[in-house]
């Protein structure tokens, strides 16, 4: 290795870790790149310690999909020429444990936001939760929410959120593809599930649009995410070793 310079393709590849809840998936790879890299330099200049690395530097990297600071599970990550095959993982297919909070509904779809609106529980059953499953299953039309990072005339709609600014059109549903709900749980006023997808499926909407179709309101309290593509739980790396306080 005779230059710093090189670090950034001394590596090719794709793999996955496992993202902690509440660390951004932006935290998740830089944690990666910079621990990858120094590890690169260490392993180049055995006798030496390790100097500063300035960002254009360091192993090139990027992630197949963001996993909000709520949710935590399986984050592919591409290192070096890996990074061209990321964006097949933004189309795949998907897995997640979801948990919900009915009679309660947020401004942001989950705990991280304001509740909004309650409603009633006491109608609900097992029964009316997965008689509820149907209507939800294969190609369905579904509401991204408003506090999300799709771009609306260029600007993130978190950000039209955060700021109170009316947007400057309406948020267009977006044709999802749900396989499969499994319904792994219920109480009176919680329930987790699992749920196969495709890419672009918001479990935030999910919850809150089939809690509206049986008549409450609900929000998402915790997300795993499980599977991505061929990666699961068993192929992730743990952060341990990563996580600096």
């Amino acid at each position: 290795m005779s230059s710093l310079g090189s670090l950034r393709y001394t590596v090719n590849n794709v793999f996955a870790v496992y993202k902690p809840k509440g660390w951004t998936s932006r935290r998740v790879t830089d944690a990666v790149q910079l621990e990858l890299s120094k590890e690169i330099w260490r392993k180049g200049h055995p006798d030496q310690p390790v100097p500063y690395l300035k960002r254009k530097d360091l192993v090139k990297i990027g992630h197949g999909g963001t996993l909000d600071p709520i949710a935590e599970g399986v984050l592919v990550i591409g290192v070096g020429h890996g990074c061209k095959q990321l964006s097949q993982f933004l189309r795949c297919t998907k897995e997640y444990i979801v948990t919900a909070k009915f009679g309660q509904e947020t401004d942001t779809y989950d705990t991280e936001g304001k509740v909004t609106k309650t409603c009633p529980t006491d109608h609900l059953s097992r029964q009316l939760i997965q008689d509820t499953f149907p209507q939800f299953k294969g190609f369905i039309n579904q509401m991204p929410p408003i506090y999300s990072a799709i771009r609306v005339q260029g600007k993130r709609l978190y950000n039209y959120a955060r700021n109170n600014q009316s947007l400057p059109e309406p948020i267009k549903a977006r044709q999802v593809l749900i396989e499969e709900i499994e319904l792994l749980d219920f109480h009176q006023d919680w329930c987790q599930l699992r749920v196969t997808c495709g890419g672009g499926t918001y479990m935030r909407s999910l919850v809150h649009d089939m809690a509206m179709q049986m008549q409450t309101c609900a929000h998402m309290t915790a997300l795993q995410r499980t599977r991505q593509a061929q990666f699961t739980l068993e192929h992730a790396y743990a952060l341990d070793n990563l996580i600096v306080a």
